[in-house]
């Protein structure tokens, strides 16, 4: 997700655009394994990834390149034998840039992608098949499995979790404990409770708030409620997939919710037209009770003095649990790269404890649910509830994510504002349903 906005209304044409030059390099979504292994040279799990030499050419994203400058720097500085070029790719522009660089026979060695374009590539045979060497290494278990089924594709990886980008509930301490409000929201009752007594405080202090214009905005901020009761909006595997939206329950439950802080006014003047360029902004004032938002874009602006009057929580469902968005980068090596083993070389530099535990400062989260100890805890305490939500988070695998949550005619913002600003829940959930379906059916990821 991008950073700024977290949503892509850029990249729907560039999604739609690479599938079109995927489709005419001549990868097929029935052959990825036999078209995207690495070559016959490198394939010995004993030597693949160790003792590389050349050059790597890594391509991050601009949003992400905080992390990825300071994880080139580090590992070249340790490895002579070894050099990771960096290129940023410009947020509009990493889809269609690598799609028709594959197309060109001239990939990158590594790229770090944005999570949720992941399928449009391996359901293509565009990525390597990296299933051996991920099942090869040690901290497996605890990569995050969001990201990592995002990298999954017949049942074989076709990247790994790289950096996460997640979404979290913030709340201001300050203006709890004036509201007489003993412990963070737990569940949807709270939030609306608490919300009340915030906005009943006065002073132009307001209860909620959300990113109204935003469609990916929401989308990164409520999902995660609902997958709390692990449902989902969209149901099986490309593709065989199916719109579950009209028989949700905790969906009706989570739009019943801010529907209602819509129309008792329990949210921010200017929320209805946020459209994300400057999300959060109101909440680091102090005068907003309840926030939902992403771990870094809030924490990297906290003043040392805020960092006592602000904390997060996971975002919950109806009834308690939580989950969170599995936002952030995998890395992935597409076919046709010319030193892959180079390329997994450096993952696993990165991917290694030492580096992950650096995340934090560049404003991610690590994607390995082990680092979360009490050191770990201690001295990133916002980070460690983002980092805790990360073993429960999810992102959809489907070809129709940008087409039905990141554009502002999409089914999915449709949906929240019949519901939310007209009230007409269960027309919009009618709605919803056939909106989500027909884009599925559109994207390929099912009938």
């Amino acid at each position: 997700m991008s950073r700024k906005t977290h949503s892509i209304r850029p990249l729907l044409a560039g999604a739609f655009a690479a599938t079109l030059l995927l489709s005419a390099c001549g990868a097929t979504s029935s052959s990825p394994t036999s078209s995207a292994s690495p070559p016959a040279k490198s394939t010995s799990s004993k030597t693949f990834g160790t003792d590389a030499t050349g050059v790597v050419h890594f391509w991050a994203r601009s949003a992400t390149a905080a992390t990825a400058k300071l994880m080139v720097k580090e590992f070249n500085a340790s490895h002579k034998h070894l050099k990771v070029v960096l290129t940023e790719t410009a947020g509009g522009e990493a889809v269609t840039k690598l799609a028709t660089a594959i197309r060109a026979g001239s990939p990158p060695d590594l790229i770090g992608l944005n999570d949720i374009d992941m399928p449009i590539f391996s359901h293509e045979g565009a990525f390597t098949n990296l299933t051996k060497y991920v099942d090869a290494l040690p901290y497996k278990k605890s990569l995050s499995p969001g990201h990592l089924d995002l990298a999954t594709y017949d049942g074989k990886y076709y990247g790994v979790p790289y950096l996460a980008d997640l979404s979290v509930l913030w709340y201001n301490k300050k203006l709890f404990a004036e509201a007489h409000i003993s412990s963070p929201p737990s569940t949807f009752a709270n939030i609306l409770a608490d919300a009340k007594k915030v906005q009943a405080l006065g002073h132009g202090d307001h209860g909620f708030s959300f990113a109204g214009d935003c469609e990916g905005c929401l989308a990164f901020t409520m999902l995660p409620d609902v997958w709390a009761t692990r449902t989902h909006l969209i149901s099986g595997s490309i593709p065989h997939q199916k719109a579950t939206v009209k028989s949700n329950s905790a969906l009706e439950q989570l739009l019943g919710l801010y529907h209602t802080i819509w129309a008792e006014h329990l949210y921010s003047p200017g929320d209805r037209t946020q459209d994300g360029t400057t999300w959060g902004a109101n909440f680091l004032k102090g005068h907003i009770g309840i926030f939902p938002g992403d771990y870094g874009g809030i924490a990297a602006k906290l003043t040392k003095a805020q960092r006592s009057e602000y904390a997060d929580v996971p975002l919950p469902g109806p009834d308690g649990s939580y989950s969170t968005f599995d936002g952030g980068d995998d890395f992935a090596i597409p076919t046709g790269a010319k030193n892959p083993s180079g390329a997994w070389e450096f993952v696993k530099f990165v991917l290694s404890r030492a580096q992950q535990l650096q995340y934090p400062s560049t404003g991610f989260t690590p994607v390995r649910t082990d680092l979360l100890t009490s050191s770990y805890k201690a001295a990133h305490p916002f980070d460690a509830v983002a980092l805790k939500a990360l073993a429960r988070g999810y992102a959809p695998t489907t070809l129709a994510y940008n087409s039905i949550f990141n554009q502002p005619s999409g089914p999915w913002f449709a949906m929240f504002s019949e519901a939310v600003y007209q009230g007409k829940i269960k027309a919009a959930l009618a709605t919803g349903q056939s909106g989500f379906a027909q884009q599925i059916s559109q994207s390929g990821s099912g009938s």
